[in-house]
C-alpha cells in the first residue's frame, strides 16, 4: 500500500519560488560573481586602513591596544577572503557543475561580505587602553599602631628568602585586605627587591579554572579560550617563571587548593605567595611558612577609626562622645563593623537619635564568633536604612556575581527597568534620584566606590555585606542568586520555588535548557540569564512565568524567541542586547505594559510585528542592528512615550522623518538619521532637539553608499551631528544646495564628502559663530574647501569663532591652501581674540596643497595645544612661517640691528634666533612630507613635549626644539619620552643650534623602520 504526499497550493507556490530562485542566481552567476569581487575590494581596502590605524595609534599613543571585536572582525575578514578564494578555485572547473554548485552560494555570499563592511566602521572606535592592573596603586586605610605592626611583620616575611607563602588571617574583613594592599602598593612603589606582583581577588564561589583566569588577568594575559585546566595551568605556570622576583597576592580565600592544579610556581625563580583569608585552617592547608593574625583593633583605635569615617570636623560633644565609644565597644574591634556603623551616623547631632541607635544596637548584638559579631551590625545599618526603595536597591546589587565591579549607569538602567524610581517624570530625574540613592548606600558604607575599567565610577559589594544580603533575600524578598558560578545547567527543579520573586544566573556556562523545563514560579518579576552561551530558549519554559516583569537576556547566542514571550502581557522589560546571532522576535503587540526593549546589536532585518502597539514604551534602544531593512513610517510617530530612541547611525536604510521625530514630545535621547537636509534643517529650526539631553544626528541623502569619509571619534560627545555627501549653499546662496542650520548647543560637527561653491567653512556653516559649545570639528574629503575662515567681517570680539573647539580634525581636502584668508594681500591672517583660544588636538591630513600652516601670530591664540598630527600633505614646506607682515617687521629688525655698533652675530645652520613657544604641546608627528624643509627657522621651547615622530620627511634638515637643561651637568627633567623616526642617516645628517642639543635627544631616540 503506497501513499503520496500532495503539496498544497501555498506549499506549492513556496516551491516554485524557490526553485526560481535558484535558477536566477545560476544564470546570474557572472554579474553576482562580479559583486562579490567588488565588495571584497572594498573590504580590503577597509582592512588595510584598520590595520594602519591601529598601527599608528599604538605607535603614538602607548597603552592603546586593538578591541577584542576588532580582532575577532579582522579574523572574519580573513576567513571570508579564503573562503571567496575557493570559490574562484571551484568557478575554474567544470563549468556547468560549478553554476549548480556556487550559484546560491556567491548570493549569500554578497550578502556576509557587505556585513563585514558594515561592521568594520566601529562608530565608537577600533582602540582601548591597554593597561596593566599593576600600574594603579590601590586605595587604603590604615589606622593607629596594630595595623602598622602586622603590616611590618608582614613585608618582614616577605624580605626573607627561606619564606616562600605567607598566611594573614583573622574574622571581620577590612583588616587583612588592607595590609595587603599596603604590601602591593609597596612593591609598585620601591620595586626592589620585586619586579612583579599580582593581585587577585579569590571568589567564594570558588572554581580552578575561573582562579586561573583571574590570576592570567591580572598578569595581562587570556586563558579564556583555553577549555582544558591542566593546559591552562601549564600555561600560567609558564607565565609566572618569566616573571621572575615576583608576588602573587590571593585575597579572602574560604578554602584550600593545590597549588600544582592551578600553575603556581612557589618557590621556583623567585615566585611568592601572600595568601589573606578568615580561616587560619585554609593558611595551613596551603602550606603557608609564616602565618600572621590580624587581631581586633584595640579601643583606642577602634574609636579612631570611627571617627575618621564619621567626618567630623570638630570634636563630638562629651555626652555624645560616650555614646559613640559604647557603640565602638560594640563593634568588637572589627575594622569592618566600624566603617558601616560609622557611615550611619554621618551628619548626626541630635543626641536622641544617638541613644536610640545604641539601645537598637545592643537589641540586635549578641555574643559569639566575630564573624556572628559582624553580621547583625551590618543587618542594623541596613534595617536603619528605612526606606524601602533604598532596601530594595541595595538588595539589587546582590544578583551580580561576588566581587563584581557594577557601573552605575548600567545599575540604575535595572532600577528605572524595574519601576524603583516611580513618580519621576523624566529620564533625567530618575538618573538623578538612581545616583542620589546610590550616593545614600555608598555613604552609609553598606557599597564601596571603585574604579573600573570601562568606567570610572564603579561599585562594589564587600563579601560580607553581599552574605548579609543574601541572607535577607534568603527569606523576603525571596531571590535565588547564582550569578558567576560557572554553571553549565539550570539549577535544579526543587530550588525553582513557588515564593520566588528574582532569579540571577548571569555571567556562567549554560548553553541549553531541556525542552521540557517548565519552572513554576507564579511570583517571579525578574530572570536575569546575561552574559551565558545560551543558544535557544524552550518554548515551554516561559509559560508559567505569568508575573515576569524583566527578562534580560543580554549578550547571549540565542537565535531567536519562542511565541510564548507574546502572552507575558505583564512584562516591561526585555533586554537582548549583544544578542549578534538573534534574528528572529515574535509578536510584541500583547505586551502593552512594555518600557524597555533592548535590541542593539542584534541580526534582525525588521522591526517585531505589534512593536507599533508598545504605547507605554520609554526606551527603544537598536543601536548596531545592521541587517535592519527599514522602520515603516507611522510607527514611531506612535509611541508617545519615548524617552530614549537609539537607532542603528551607521544603516544605509533605516531613517527617521523629520515630523516622526518631532512628534515624541517626551524624548531626551535620540541617536538616528534623517531622511535629508531639508528635514534637518527644519528639525532644528523647530527647536525639538532643545528638549534633548544628547542627540546624535546624521543626515545622509539615500544616493550615498559605503561612504569612505567617516572619522573615528572616540572622544563621547552628548550632542553630535554628522553631515555625509549632503549638497550645501554659502551664506550667499552658492553651490545650488540648502543652507544649514545647526543646533545652538552642537557639541561635535563632521561634514563628509559634502559638495558646495562656497571656498571657506565659514560660508558654509556660518551659524557656527553661535555654536558656543562646540567642542570638535571634522572636515573630510570636501574638495571645496580652500579655507576655514575667509573674512572677520561676520564675526566680533564677542563670538568669535572656535572659541570653545578643542579638537580640529582636516582630512582630505583636496584645495586647502591656507586655514585662514583676508587682509590686503589675501594671504594667512590673524583669527579675531578667543578664536582657538581652547584648541588641544590639531589633525591635518591628506591636504596636499597646503603649504605653510602656521604664522607666530596665529600660535598666540594655540596656547592649549597639545596634540599636532600633520600627515599626507604633500606640498607642505614649512609648519610656523612668518606672514607678510611678520616677515617686513623682521626684515626691519634686522636691518637695524645691523646698522647698529654691535650687530648680532649670524649662524650657519639657517635658523633666526626668533624664539616661539608652544606651552602645552605633548606630541608632535609628521607623516610623509616630502616637501616639508622646516618646522620653524627660530626655536621652539616646548617645556611639555613628551613625543616626536618624524617619518618619511627626507628635505627636513633641523628640529628647532629648545629642550635640553641650561647646566650640562643637570640631570634633565624635562617629560621627553620618545623621538620616533625611520631613518639613521636623516637623524645623523640633522643641523643643530649646539652639539649638547643633539646630545640631550640622542638617548630619547627610537627608530620605526
Amino acid at each position: 500500500m503506497f501513499s503520496f504526499f500532495v503539496p498544497d497550493s501555498n506549499m506549492a507556490e513556496e516551491i516554485c519560488r524557490l526553485a526560481l530562485e535558484h535558477l536566477s542566481s545560476i544564470f546570474k552567476l557572472d554579474e553576482n560573481m562580479q559583486t562579490l569581487r567588488r565588495k571584497l575590494e572594498e573590504l580590503n581596502c577597509q582592512e588595510t586602513d584598520i590595520n594602519s590605524e591601529s598601527k599608528n595609534a599604538e605607535l603614538l599613543i602607548k597603552g592603546k591596544k586593538r578591541k577584542r571585536e576588532v580582532e575577532n572582525w579582522l579574523k572574519n575578514v580573513e576567513q571570508k577572503r579564503s573562503e571567496v578564494q575557493t570559490i574562484e578555485q571551484g568557478l575554474g572547473e567544470r563549468r556547468f557543475f560549478s553554476h549548480l554548485k556556487y550559484g546560491k552560494r556567491v548570493k549569500i555570499m554578497i550578502e556576509e561580505v557587505d556585513n563585514l563592511v558594515q561592521q568594520g566602521r566601529f562608530p565608537e572606535g577600533i582602540m582601548i587602553e591597554a593597561r596593566e592592573t599593576r600600574v594603579d596603586l590601590l586605595p587604603t586605610r590604615l589606622v593607629g599602631e596594630t595595623s602598622q605592626r602586622n603590616l611590618e611583620k608582614v613585608w618582614a616575611c616577605l624580605m626573607n628568602d627561606e619564606v616562600l607563602s605567607i598566611g594573614i588571617y583573622g574574622m571581620g574583613g577590612v583588616g587583612k585586605t588592607n595590609i595587603s594592599m599596603h604590601i602591593y602598593n609597596r612593591i609598585l612603589e620601591y620595586a626592589e627587591p620585586f619586579d612583579y606582583v599580582s593581585w587577585v581577588t579569590v571568589s567564594q564561589e570558588f572554581s580552578i579554572q575561573r582562579l586561573q583566569n583571574d590570576i592570567a588577568k591580572a598578569m595581562g594575559l587570556d586563558f579564556s579560550d583555553e577549555g582544558d585546566e591542566k593546559r591552562t595551568a601549564a600555561l600560567l605556570f609558564k607565565g609566572l617563571m618569566k616573571r621572575k622576583n615576583s608576588v602573587l597576592i590571593l585575597d579572602d580565600m574560604w578554602d584550600h587548593f593545590p597549588l600544582e592544579r592551578v600553575g603556581i610556581p612557589i618557590g621556583l625563580n623567585g615566585c611568592k605567595l601572600l595568601v589573606t583569608s578568615r580561616s587560619l585552617d585554609v593558611c595551613h592547608r596551603m602550606g603557608c611558612q609564616a602565618i600572621i593574625k590580624v587581631e581586633p583593633l584595640p579601643k583606642e583605635e577602634a574609636q579612631m577609626l570611627f571617627t575618621e569615617i564619621l567626618g567630623h570636623n570638630k570634636a563630638l560633644k562629651p555626652k555624645i562622645n560616650e555614646i559613640s565609644e559604647a557603640i565602638v565597644d560594640k563593634c568588637a574591634g572589627l575594622p569592618l563593623a566600624i566603617i558601616t556603623m560609622a557611615g550611619n551616623m554621618r551628619g548626626v547631632d541630635d543626641i536622641r537619635e544617638w541613644r536610640n541607635v545604641l539601645e537598637e544596637l545592643k537589641e540586635s548584638t549578641r555574643q559569639g564568633d566575630m564573624e556572628s559579631d559582624v553580621f547583625p551590625i551590618l543587618k542594623f545599618s541596613y534595617n536603619r536604612l528605612r526606606d524601602l526603595k533604598l532596601q530594595l536597591c541595595f538588595l539589587y546589587c546582590v544578583l551580580y556575581p561576588e566581587d563584581s565591579y557594577i557601573e552605575r549607569k548600567e545599575l540604575i538602567e535595572y532600577f528605572i527597568a524595574e519601576g524603583l524610581m516611580d513618580g519621576r517624570k523624566s529620564r533625567q530625574a530618575e538618573f538623578d534620584l538612581g545616583h542620589s540613592i546610590l550616593n545614600k548606600l555608598e555613604n552609609v558604607c553598606l557599597l564601596e566606590s571603585v574604579k573600573g575599567i570601562r568606567y570610572d565610577r564603579c561599585l562594589r559589594m564587600h563579601d560580607l555585606v553581599r552574605e548579609m544580603a543574601l541572607k535577607i533575600t534568603g527569606a523576603s524578598p525571596r531571590y535565588m542568586v547564582k550569578a558567576g558560578m560557572q554553571l553549565r545547567e539550570l539549577p535544579d527543579e526543587e530550588e525553582w520555588t513557588a515564593d520566588l520573586e528574582k532569579v540571577s544566573l548571569m555571567k556562567n556556562e549554560i548553553s541549553t535548557i531541556p525542552s521540557a523545563t517548565s519552572p513554576m514560579c507564579p511570583n517571579l518579576s525578574t530572570l536575569i540569564l546575561r552574559e551565558n552561551p545560551l543558544e535557544r530558549l524552550p518554548y515551554r519554559f516561559l509559560l508559567h512565568l505569568r508575573a515576569l516583569s524583566l527578562l534580560d537576556l543580554s549578550h547571549t547566542e540565542i537565535q531567536s524567541l519562542p511565541n510564548s514571550i507574546s502572552n507575558m502581557e505583564c512584562l516591561t522589560a526585555l533586554f537582548l542586547g549583544h544578542c549578534e546571532q538573534l534574528i528572529y522576535v515574535p509578536s510584541l503587540a500583547k505586551l502593552k505594559e512594555m518600557r524597555v526593549l533592548d535590541l542593539s546589536y542584534t541580526k534582525i532585518k525588521r522591526v517585531p510585528q505589534g512593536l507599533e502597539n508598545l504605547v507605554n514604551l520609554k526606551r527603544l534602544n537598536m543601536h548596531h542592528t545592521w541587517n535592519l531593512e527599514t522602520i515603516p513610517m507611522g510607527i514611531l510617530s506612535r509611541l508617545t512615550s519615548l524617552q530614549q530612541l537609539v537607532l542603528d547611525y551607521s544603516s544605509e536604510h533605516v531613517r527617521v522623518q523629520a515630523d516622526e521625530l518631532m512628534s515624541l514630545r517626551h524624548l531626551e535621547e535620540f541617536e538616528g538619521q534623517l531622511y535629508d537636509l531639508d528635514g534637518f534643517n527644519w528639525y532644528v529650526q523647530s527647536r525639538h532637539y532643545r528638549g534633548l539631553s544628547s542627540y546624535r544626528l546624521q543626515v545622509r541623502p539615500d544616493d550615498c553608499h559605503n561612504s569612505s569619509a567617516y572619522i573615528e571619534n572616540n572622544d563621547k560627545y552628548d550632542k553630535e551631528v554628522r553631515l555625509v555627501n549632503c549638497c550645501l549653499t554659502g551664506e550667499r546662496g552658492g553651490g545650488g544646495g540648502a543652507p544649514l542650520f545647526l543646533p545652538h548647543d552642537i557639541q561635535y560637527l563632521e561634514i563628509s564628502e559634502c559638495q558646495t561653491a562656497a571656498g571657506a567653512l565659514m560660508d558654509v556653516v556660518s551659524s557656527l559663530n553661535q555654536a558656543r559649545e562646540l567642542k570638535a570639528c571634522a572636515v573630510v574629503h570636501c574638495d571645496w574647501i580652500e579655507c576655514i575662515l575667509s573674512s572677520p567681517s561676520s564675526c566680533s570680539s564677542s563670538n568669535a569663532p572656535f572659541q570653545s573647539l578643542e579638537k580640529l580634525d582636516l582630512h582630505g581636502l583636496q584645495n586647502l591652501s591656507a586655514l585662514f584668508k583676508w587682509g590686503l594681500r589675501g594671504g594667512d591672517a590673524v583669527p579675531l581674540n578667543g578664536t582657538f583660544s581652547n584648541l588641544k588636538q590639531f589633525d591635518i591630513i591628506g591636504c596636499p596643497n597646503i603649504k605653510k600652516l602656521f604664522s607666530p601670530r596665529l600660535l598666540q591664540h594655540l596656547l592649549n595645544l597639545e596634540l599636532l598630527y600633520v600627515w599626507e600633505c604633500k606640498l607642505m614646506e614649512e609648519i610656523i612661517s612668518l606672514d607678510d607682515e611678520e616677515e617686513e617687521n623682521k626684515k626691519a629688525a634686522m636691518y637695524e640691528c645691523s646698522s647698529s655698533s654691535n650687530p648680532s652675530s649670524s649662524n650657519s645652520h639657517g635658523f633666526d634666533g626668533t624664539i616661539i613657544s608652544f606651552p602645552r604641546l605633548k606630541r608632535l608627528s609628521m607623516q610623509k612630507l616630502p616637501e616639508l624643509r622646516s618646522i620653524f627657522k627660530g626655536e621652539m621651547a616646548c617645556d611639555s613635549i613628551q613625543s616626536i615622530e618624524v617619518i618619511r620627511c627626507p628635505k627636513l634638515k633641523r628640529v628647532p626644539l629648545s629642550l635640553h637643561p641650561c647646566d650640562e651637568q643637570q640631570s634633565p627633567t624635562h617629560p621627553l619620552e620618545e623621538i620616533v623616526i625611520d631613518d639613521k642617516q636623516w637623524w645623523e645628517s640633522l643641523e643643530w643650534n649646539s652639539p649638547s642639543q643633539k646630545k640631550f635627544l640622542q638617548p630619547f631616540v627610537r627608530f620605526n623602520f
